[in-house]
């Protein structure tokens, strides 16, 4: 029953092939006037006609959009792979940028100071809980020896430990270690002070009285710069603030904690004093003495 439907179907199929194309075949030939099959096969064409020829326009419009869209997803790729590398130039132009500003600053530091300097970058620093140190890219080939002081244009890093041919050790002031200390000044007082490695917290030293058993007077956020009396610092480099104090029952301040005015952590370059210069000190009206590095 079904193979006799689809023959039936096969046929009729055929049969309405073989009438439009003998229609169009005698239309097709010029006539005097047109006869009714054909004027009926014209009009039922026209609606199949119009279908087709909308069904081909959507089509084609169709096609022309996703040609455009494919375009457009090229051109928004290609934009989207330019922005990338300028912003990589970019970010290449800042990072030249910044370091060029370093290297001025560091060429002006150098040549406002009376010091003999040598630059150093740092290339390792001690992970250790119990040491604080770095490892700098200079050693004896730059005649450099042990306990040179080292700084930075913000003040005092630390000093030369161990000396290598091509690098050293520096012990920053944070290093609690046994000996390690600096003798520094109050700024606002001219007190004499001992600035001593570890403090209240890491990275921090310990400020304590260099004759007295207390303070007379020291408050937070005092600046401490180096004394006259450091053996290998110039006088006047700022060493750090104070963050905490630490009062007795009577008031007096027995203690003190100090934060270095370097940020030690961030440190990419160091000088190391080859020869300390101080700068000569000139008196003030008052008749004492004004510190020529240092604005307390």
């Amino acid at each position: 029953m079904f193979q006799l439907f689809v023959n039936k179907r096969f046929l009729f199929i055929a049969l309405l092939f073989l009438v439009v194309t003998w229609v169009m075949y005698a239309s097709s030939h010029p006539r005097a006037s047109e006869g009714k099959v054909e004027y009926f096969f014209n009009t039922a064409m026209v609606p199949l006609e119009s279908t087709f020829n909308y069904c081909g326009s959507i089509v084609n419009n169709s096609w022309k959009t996703v040609t455009k869209l494919s375009q457009l997803k090229a051109e928004n790729d290609q934009l989207h792979r330019e922005i990338d590398h300028l912003r990589i130039h970019q970010l290449g132009l800042n990072s030249l940028k910044v370091e060029n500003a370093r290297l001025r600053r560091a060429l002006n530091f150098q040549a406002n100071q009376p010091n003999e300097l040598v630059s150093a970058e740092i290339i390792a620093a001690n992970p250790s809980n119990w040491n604080q140190t770095i490892t700098i890219n200079r050693g004896e080939d730059c005649q450099l020896k042990k306990n040179m002081a080292v700084i930075t244009p913000e003040g005092v890093v630390g000093r030369i430990g161990e000396v290598r041919f091509r690098t050293a050790e520096v012990i920053l002031i944070t290093d609690p270690r046994e000996g390690n200390f600096v003798g520094g000044v109050v700024a606002r007082t001219r007190n004499l002070v001992i600035i001593q490695g570890g403090g209240q917290y890491r990275g921090e030293c310990t400020v304590q009285p260099a004759i007295d058993s207390y303070f007379m007077d020291l408050k937070q956020n005092d600046l401490i710069v180096t004394a006259d009396t450091s053996e290998i610092f110039p006088r006047g480099l700022p060493i750090g603030r104070v963050v905490y104090v630490n009062k007795a029952s009577n008031e007096m301040v027995s203690k003190a904690s100090l934060k270095p005015t370097v940020h030690l952590g961030n440190l990419q370059m160091v000088y190391v004093i080859k020869n300390k210069q101080d700068v000569p000190v000139n008196p003030d009206k008052s008749g004492g003495s004004k510190d020529a590095l240092v604005n307390p």
